[in-house]
């Protein structure tokens, strides 16, 4: 071949690479799915007279023999692309493949893409498997959490009447006392005692007792206001924290609960089997915070008025400390 035959052969195949092979290499930057084409591909089950019909490349037209795993070759199954690419360049199929160095570069970066991309498809499942995992430690986090607040509440819950207990009572008073300290609020306590249970426990049973007591546990929860909290401070007494609550304000909400109760009725047995309705009564004490007290006094002056209203009758709301009301 003259020199001039070999420079022209030499352009010919460097503008071929520019135009099929450089173009490739630019759009698989962007694409997944671009690739050299290749009209020279042969048939492997023909090039080698195969007829193995379980081989996953038989009778399979647009795709590579020696990029498909498990393929049937040589009397044996093949492993994966990266097993066998060097035996699978080697054979005479691929070589058919490549007549010139153009489709051979091609191939080659075929062979290249297509392992880039299953590369990159393992990294993408791994991420996916590790974002699953994620969502589901999150939704198991969040369970837990939701279970622990759900024990945190029934440690601090009084089953009967599903009001706070006595426990969680003197955590919230230490806590009132201290903000109240700090910021000069005002906050004041009610303790309500059921009037003639024991007399009502005697006549009808424990049982009827505990619905009274329940009873009254509900009134308190649908009256009280949002920041208010109601404990069952032990036997037929309660308390209620009022927090930002003077003790006027305090002794209406107590006059509104105390009303509401005795308007209650209860259902209970009768003779032959019948039924008739009960009513009780509320006697309440109030008592505001004043610096220095501590919970526990608070406690005991709201005890004070409570048990003032009983010794003047029942049925009523006293004020710790208030003329009026002695």
């Amino acid at each position: 071949m003259s020199s001039d035959a070999a420079a022209g052969a030499l352009n010919t195949l460097l503008e071929r690479i520019r135009q099929e092979i450089i173009p490739v290499i630019e759009q698989a930057i962007a694409d997944d799915e671009v690739c050299f084409r290749n009209p020279h591909l042969p048939r492997c089950w023909e090039a080698k007279a195969c007829d193995k019909g379980s081989c996953p490349a038989y009778h399979q037209v647009k795709e590579r023999c020696w990029q498909k795993a498990g393929t049937y070759c040589g009397g044996k199954v093949q492993g994966d692309f990266v097993a066998k690419h060097g035996s699978c360049v080697r054979c005479e199929v691929f070589a058919a493949a490549c007549p010139t160095v153009v489709e051979e570069l091609g191939e080659h970066l075929n062979n290249m893409l297509f392992l880039l991309r299953k590369q990159k498809a393992r990294a993408m499942e791994g991420v996916r498997r590790v974002e699953y995992l994620n969502r589901e430690l999150t939704k198991s986090l969040e369970s837990l959490d939701a279970k622990n607040r759900e024990i945190q509440e029934m440690v601090i819950t009084d089953r009967l009447t599903g009001l706070y207990n006595r426990h969680y009572l003197f955590t919230v008073l230490e806590d009132e006392v201290a903000r109240t300290a700090r910021g000069r609020y005002a906050f004041s306590v009610l303790l309500a005692d059921v009037d003639d249970f024991k007399s009502f426990n005697d006549t009808y049973g424990h049982l009827e007792g505990d619905k009274v007591l329940a009873g009254l546990g509900g009134l308190l929860r649908q009256r009280l206001r949002k920041t208010d909290r109601a404990f069952r401070y032990g036997g037929e007494e309660f308390v209620v924290v009022l927090p930002d609550t003077d003790t006027t304000i305090a002794y209406l909400i107590a006059e509104r609960i105390r009303l509401a109760f005795a308007d209650l009725q209860h259902i209970v047995p009768a003779a032959g089997g019948s039924t008739r309705r009960e009513v009780r009564t509320l006697s309440i004490g109030v008592a505001g915070y004043e610096p220095p007290l501590d919970g526990p006094t608070l406690l005991a002056r709201a005890d004070e008025a409570m048990y003032r209203a009983k010794s003047q009758g029942k049925n009523q709301v006293r004020r710790f400390g208030s003329p009026q009301d002695v």
